[in-house]
């Protein structure tokens, strides 16, 4: 991994606090392709493409508003071409970074062609602030919380009745967490502890809920509102430093237990046919 490319990224994105090593144990793996632009014989831009997602591109701040950023994604398009994809995306769950365009940057993908398909927003509690306020939710008053060690059908038929594709996650060896109603799982999540992601220099130890749900009959009575909040307070007594949310489209119901929103990202797509 060039040092140049770093050196651009924190410069477009100082606020990430992203260290070197990190930042090439994303990208620096067989399946990326880089491509850059040079000004005086110096890069002043470049960007990773895996299969037809554009990971990143960086064009340094003082080179903006010159093409070079439309010249990248001409570049990629052509090697998008030939590889036989008939799209590009920004981003991609699994790019371990952004997982799609940041916001403030949309305007420049929709010059380019891309469309929207959505967005999301990613959200972080520094646990140091956060206070489990029983008082203020009422989850308990109908459900009971705690860890599934229970037969995993269990737990994955409850989890396809809200997303079949999160079947996949839960597994005997997860850390899942339940709200049940009368013996029913009405609620789960998957609980990481020690997260080692993007915000680790910056903020220290990471932990996640993901995966949340709630069964469809059991909605709107603040179950998952609760266990959420047990799962945070549960995060905290653990020593993390804060509590990531990946990749939410609900920020407003996470903002009542005191999560804030610190990125939003556009998913955008280019058909190229």
């Amino acid at each position: 991994m060039k040092n140049e490319y770093f050196d651009i990224f924190s410069k477009c994105f100082p606020d990430m606090q992203l260290s070197y090593s990190f930042f090439c144990k994303l990208f620096d793996k067989e399946t990326c392709v880089f491509f850059e632009k040079q000004e005086d014989n110096e890069i002043c831009a470049f960007a990773i493409v895996e299969d037809f997602a554009i990971r990143l591109i960086c064009v340094s701040p003082s080179m903006q508003r010159r093409n070079i950023g439309a010249s990248l994604i001409s570049d990629i398009e052509k090697y998008a071409k030939r590889k036989g994809f008939d799209k590009i995306i920004t981003g991609g769950v699994s790019s371990g970074l952004f997982i799609g365009a940041i916001s403030e940057s949309w305007g420049f993908f929709e010059k380019q062609g891309f469309v929207s398909a959505g967005g999301c927003d990613e959200m972080l509690l520094k646990l140091k602030d956060f206070q489990f306020d029983r008082l203020a939710l009422h989850g308990s008053d109908v459900a009971e919380y705690g860890w599934f060690n229970g037969d995993i059908k269990e737990i994955r038929e409850a989890v396809s009745a809200v997303d079949e594709d999160w079947t996949q996650y839960f597994t005997e060896s997860g850390n899942i967490y339940v709200a049940k109603v009368k013996g029913e799982i009405a609620a789960f999540c998957l609980v990481d502890i020690n997260c080692k992601n993007y915000l680790t220099d910056k903020y220290g130890k990471v932990g996640m809920p993901g995966c949340v749900g709630t069964v469809p009959r059991f909605r709107n009575k603040g179950i998952a509102l609760e266990m959420v909040a047990r799962v945070t307070e549960y995060l905290k007594n653990q020593g993390m430093d804060i509590s990531f949310i990946f990749f939410t489209g609900v920020a407003k119901w996470y903002e009542k237990i005191g999560y804030k929103t610190f990125l939003s990202e556009c998913f955008g797509i280019k058909n190229l046919q």
